[in-house]
């Protein structure tokens, strides 16, 4: 198998490499990636496929939300690979949830320039946009709720699908609960 022009030889010694964009990352059996919208997932191991009439190695993923879902990556697509993360450090966390960079009011004010944004946003997995993200709809919900207005249904779900993403990560690094992930969540971007 070729990936990037690369022979790959994938054992069955539960060693998997695959190729991203930023460079090469060596996954195992049993290590956890944080995938896409999906959020963490767990490697399963490597299998063999036969779509389309060609037979292709593919990195099987299960999802923690979902235990009994699968996700299959095709190890020879950049695309697939590219939205696999490797899963932060508590250090790594802990300085990401404390950067400014997550803190910049960015607000969009027009309604369709927003959803459209927000809806790339989830499906990018950028973790410091993610946050800054969920940072500024907390702001925005605060100052709505405080003047006696509605939080836009709309900016409600992208809040819960950010939090959702992100919360399963913390929960992973932090050995938290969701509910408790999401609480520390909330509590580090002042929402709490």
């Amino acid at each position: 198998m070729k990936l990037f022009g690369f022979r790959v030889i994938i054992s069955d010694s539960e060693v998997l490499l695959a190729a991203v964009l930023e460079g090469w990352i060596m996954f195992q059996i049993g290590d956890y990636v944080v995938y896409g919208i999906h959020g963490v997932c767990r490697v399963i191991g490597m299998e063999k496929q036969l779509v389309n009439r060609k037979r292709a190695m593919y990195m099987v993923l299960q999802p923690l939300a979902q235990s009994e879902s699968r996700f299959y990556l095709p190890a020879e697509n950049p695309t697939a690979l590219a939205k696999l993360k490797t899963v932060l450090s508590k250090d790594e966390l802990q300085e990401l949830l404390t950067s400014d960079l997550i803190h910049q009011d960015d607000w969009i004010a027009d309604e369709n320039r927003r959803k459209q944004y927000y809806r790339e946003l989830i499906g990018s997995g950028d973790r410091v946009s993610l946050l800054r993200m969920v940072s500024n709809l907390y702001r925005y919900k605060n100052t709505q709720l405080a003047a006696g207005r509605k939080f836009h249904l709309s900016d409600d779900n992208f809040l819960r699908d950010a939090e959702k993403l992100l919360s399963s990560e913390i929960s992973l690094v932090m050995n938290l609960s969701l509910e408790e992930a999401r609480n520390y969540l909330r509590q580090q971007l002042n929402y709490i």
